[in-house]
C-alpha cells in the first residue's frame, strides 16, 4: 500500500497545472502581448505590443506614400506578420514550460478583457486616421476601378503612390499621377501626364505630338474596345479621336489614359479637361497587389521604369 502511494505521489506531482498554451496563443491572436499578460509576464507583453505598433506604423507610412515602394511595403508587412507570429509562439512556449499558474494581481479575466479593449482603442487610432487619410487622398493605397490605364495598370490591381512627390517637384511628362478630378472633386483619378503647362499638344492618326514632336508611347493600349459596366466612371470618351493642336494653360497638365479607346481624359473639355497642378495628389510608383503574381512590385510611375 505504501509502495503504491509512493509511486502515485511523483506522478501526481508531475501533473501539469500551469497556464494553458492554447489560451496563451488565442489571446495573442486577439492582441499581441495579451498572451504574455496571461502567463504573468506583463512587462514582456507590453514591450512586444509596442514593437507591433511600431511595425504597424511603418506599414502605414509605406501605404501613405512616405515610403511608397513595393519592397518597403512588403518588408513592413512581413515584419508585422512575422513579429506577431513570433509573439504567439513565444507566449505558447513559455506557457508550456510553466508548471504553476501565475499568481500576479493582474492574472484575472476582467483584467485581460480590459487590456483587450484598451489595445483595440490603441489600434483604432491609426485605423481611424487611415480612413480619414484615404478619404482625403493622403493614404495612397488605391486600386484601378476601370480599364482606362491598361495595359500599364489592369482593372482591379492595387498600387502605391508617393503622396509627397508633387509637394517638392513639378510634374513631368510621362508620369502616372493620382489627382482630384477637375470636374468632379469627390473623385480621384489615375492618368498619365502627357504635356505640362505651356506645351503644345495634338493627336493625329492615333499618334500624340507634343511641341511638334511625335511622342513614343510603348505603354499605350490602342485596341478598339467598348466600355464595360466597370467603366461607367469613364463613360463614352473621345475614343482615340484626333485632336487639333492646343496649348496647355499655365498651372495645368494634360493627361491621357493609356487605354485611349475608353479613357475619358483631357481630350474631353466638357467631361474632364486639363488638370490643375494643385489637384495632383501623388505619383504612382509600384503595383502592390495583382491577381497576376509576376506583376507584383512592377514599377509603373514613369515609362523609363526608373
Amino acid at each position: 500500500m505504501a509502495s503504491s502511494l509512493a509511486d502515485y505521489a511523483p506522478a501526481h506531482a508531475n501533473t501539469r497545472r500551469g497556464p494553458s498554451p492554447l489560451v496563451a496563443a488565442l489571446l495573442t491572436v486577439l492582441t499581441p502581448g495579451l498572451g504574455h499578460l496571461y502567463i504573468g509576464q506583463a512587462r514582456r507583453g507590453i514591450t512586444l505590443f509596442v514593437l507591433v505598433m511600431i511595425a504597424d506604423t511603418l506599414l502605414m507610412f509605406a501605404m501613405m506614400g512616405v515610403l511608397a515602394r513595393f519592397w518597403m511595403f512588403a518588408v513592413c508587412l512581413a515584419l508585422l506578420l512575422g513579429l506577431w507570429l513570433f509573439i504567439m509562439i513565444d507566449a505558447t512556449m513559455r506557457a508550456y514550460r510553466m508548471r504553476d499558474v501565475p499568481q500576479q494581481g493582474y492574472n484575472r479575466w476582467p483584467i485581460y478583457t480590459g487590456a483587450f479593449v484598451l489595445a483595440c482603442l490603441v489600434f483604432a487610432a491609426p485605423c481611424i486616421y487611415a480612413v480619414h487619410a484615404k478619404a482625403s487622398g493622403n493614404l495612397l493605397w488605391m486600386n484601378a476601378v476601370t480599364a482606362s490605364m491598361e495595359p500599364t495598370l489592369r482593372e482591379g490591381e492595387y498600387f502605391l503612390a508617393d503622396a509627397t512627390y508633387y509637394r517638392s517637384r513639378p510634374p513631368s511628362r510621362g508620369e502616372v499621377a493620382v489627382y482630384v478630378h477637375p470636374k468632379l472633386p469627390e473623385l480621384h483619378q489615375i492618368k498619365r501626364i502627357i504635356a505640362v503647362e505651356g506645351d503644345r499638344i495634338a493627336i493625329k492618326g492615333g499618334r500624340t505630338f507634343v511641341n511638334g514632336m511625335a511622342v513614343e508611347e510603348p505603354y499605350v493600349e490602342t485596341s478598339a474596345q467598348q466600355p464595360t459596366l466597370a467603366d461607367t466612371r469613364e463613360s463614352s470618351g473621345p475614343a482615340g479621336a484626333d485632336m487639333s493642336e492646343t496649348r496647355v494653360p499655365a498651372g495645368y497638365v494634360f493627361v491621357l489614359g493609356d487605354n485611349r479607346s475608353i479613357a475619358v481624359d483631357s481630350r474631353d473639355q466638357v467631361a474632364h479637361g486639363p488638370v490643375p497642378i494643385k489637384n495632383l495628389i501623388g505619383r504612382v510608383t509600384d503595383i502592390a497587389f495583382s491577381r497576376h503574381l509576376p506583376r507584383l512590385g512592377r514599377w509603373i510611375g514613369t515609362p523609363s521604369n526608373q
